[in-house]
């Protein structure tokens, strides 16, 4: 289940959100087939580190989602005060 968190957690920091759909599918079904067979401390353990990917998922979306607004936020204010012609190669270097 570990490299299965680790390759989840490579995927969000990479921002490939449907890739680390997918591999939580794929964990998803890795727990629900080790839950009957383990001990209530294995549960827990197991139970442990899901939550703790996917607190740390969370804040790490709502992070790069913040950064991303405030990108949008200043191209917005610059481009109230740039000509129609220029504005269209502003995008271009703020879009990388």
């Amino acid at each position: 289940m570990q490299s299965q968190t680790d390759r989840c957690r490579a995927a969000i920091s990479a921002g490939d959100y449907s890739r680390a759909d997918r591999l939580l599918v794929e964990l998803r079904a890795e727990v629900e087939q080790a839950w009957p067979a383990a001990s209530a401390e294995e549960r827990q353990i197991m139970a442990g580190e899901v939550l703790e990917l996917l607190t740390w998922a969370r804040h790490t979306v709502l992070v790069r989602r913040s950064h991303t607004q405030r990108r949008l936020n200043q191209l917005v204010r610059c481009g109230a005060y740039v000509m129609p012609n220029v504005r269209a190669i502003r995008c271009v270097e703020l879009d990388g």
